[in-house]
């Protein structure tokens, strides 16, 4: 644990800034940690203190469909590539242009690509699916000099046998042979990657762009349904961990693999599916979620008013009962009836709130049930307030007030979906403000005044960005 220490707090001093946040955590083996080492504090950290920099050691974009689908990103600026050319350098990327293929960090990447000799003819117009997948393979190999090479030995690596999707994508579509090393490496890579990265959020002309990134210090942090950080990324992709909760001095400090508003059901099954293990956490124990009973449904007996919940909550194959009437249903049953909700809920206008809430209550659905949960979350994200009638505006509303509500019950203290809740509902009420300005007397609107103003601090410290929404005009 030591060298480990020794070598992780080594790369970032070299490649980071912010020296001063790299004394109060330690890498660590033991009763500490959940699964055997993992990151645990030196010194008590209050909610929204800065624990740590991490500097990522590949940045990647993420795969596309082979059959060419999604929106390729310039695997040099990350910014959308409107106009889909080929790399002139002959690697078969698609770039923006002349200045990011000649950047010197391409230029090795692309020199390296070209001599494997892609199979797609390099005319400056075309670029390829197969080797715009392969981005991660390549990066891979910058791993393999200096005080890089250590951490190919210690990161965890995704156990399988299966075919690594990005080096096979590389094979597939060169005419060389890979170097015996060089696949090796690549392979590994992808492994250390399939198991530890994190989800890196650019934003280029205004929109925000999804990449995956891998970070030594992040990597050796623990899963938790509750878990006590949240993180950000800034402008050099680099990830800002904080505390989300309070953290004390040899507690353990923790990070979500999963969404932490899905059920302990969908958690469970992604965190198997992708990470291979089950979480045992005080929320994966608990089948009511902290009362928040997410998982359940309302109960299919005539005038009963209870919830089917999950008698063992970390065994898919559980028998459910009701609360109130006791009734069992098998895990078989409850597969059909949540897939008869999830169709159900799929056909839901939510634009309409009052066909929404007549369905929820005609079909007795729970309005914290998953499907639910995420059709609340969907129309928050997706809906333009100024395109909103008054019915729905205030509904929207009202659904932010609920997300919020149901944050706070799930303990996840100052997370990153707090502040984007925040931010939504901020929108929601200076345009209601707006609205009303006329009708509204001075005393009203500074109430809304300062509602705003609370959001706007919640958010900007949970996100660490200026709301940049000017409310000085609502009067």
């Amino acid at each position: 644990m030591d060298a480990i220490n020794d070598r992780v707090k080594n790369y970032l001093s070299h490649v980071g800034d912010e020296l001063k946040y790299y004394d109060g955590w330690t890498i660590s083996t033991g009763s500490a940690t959940v699964a055997g080492r993992g990151v645990v504090a030196t010194r008590d950290y209050n909610v929204g203190d800065v624990i740590f920099v991490d500097v990522p050691l590949i940045v990647s974009p993420r795969a596309l469909g082979t059959d060419g689908t999604g929106s390729p990103v310039c695997p040099v600026c990350y910014s959308v590539v409107t106009m889909q050319i080929g790399c002139p350098g002959g690697c078969q990327w698609p770039v923006c242009g002349r200045q990011c293929a000649d950047h010197p960090e391409h230029r090795d990447e692309c020199r390296y690509v070209r001599q494997l000799c892609p199979k797609t003819k390099s005319d400056g117009h075309v670029w390829s699916v197969g080797m715009y997948n392969a981005i991660t393979a390549v990066r891979g190999l910058s791993i393999r000099d200096g005080n890089y090479k250590y951490f190919l030995d210690v990161l965890q690596k995704k156990l399988t046998d299966k075919l690594t999707f990005e080096v096979e994508e590389l094979k597939r579509n060169i005419s060389m042979e890979l170097d015996e090393e060089d696949e090796k490496i690549m392979v590994t890579t992808c492994k250390i990657m399939d198991a530890n990265c994190f989800e890196t959020i650019v934003n280029r002309s205004n929109k925000s762009i999804s990449l995956k990134g891998l970070y030594p210090v992040a990597s050796f942090m623990n899963h938790c349904c509750v878990p006590n950080t949240m993180h950000n990324f800034n402008e050099k992709q680099q990830m800002i961990v904080k505390a989300s909760l309070p953290i004390y001095k040899g507690q353990e400090i923790t990070t979500s693999y999963t969404f932490s508003i899905w059920p302990t059901s969908l958690r469970q099954n992604h965190l198997l599916m992708s990470k291979q293990f089950i979480c045992t956490c005080r929320r994966c124990c608990d089948a009511e979620e902290f009362g928040t009973e997410l998982a359940s449904l309302n109960c299919i007996v005539k005038n009963c008013e209870g919830r089917i919940l999950p008698i063992n909550p970390l065994d898919k194959m559980s028998i459910w009962q009701c609360k109130v009437c006791k009734k069992l249903v098998s895990s078989a049953e409850m597969k059909c009836f949540y897939k008869h909700v999830e169709t159900l809920m799929k056909n839901i206008n939510l634009f309409c709130p009052k066909s929404f809430e007549a369905i929820l209550k005609s079909f007795n659905i729970h309005k914290d049930s998953p499907f639910v949960v995420d059709l609340r979350l969907k129309f928050i994200w997706k809906s333009k307030n100024h395109s909103l009638n008054l019915e729905q505006l205030l509904y929207k509303e009202k659904l932010c007030m609920e997300m919020l509500d149901l944050i706070q019950k799930l303990r996840l203290g100052q997370c990153r979906l707090l502040g984007l809740i925040s931010l939504e509902l901020l929108k929601v009420i200076i345009e209601k403000a707006y609205r009303f300005r006329w009708k509204w007397n001075t005393k009203t609107l500074n109430v809304f005044e300062e509602q705003i103003s609370k959001l706007k601090e919640i958010y900007s410290s949970i996100l660490d960005e200026d709301a940049n929404l000017d409310n000085n005009n609502i009067q």
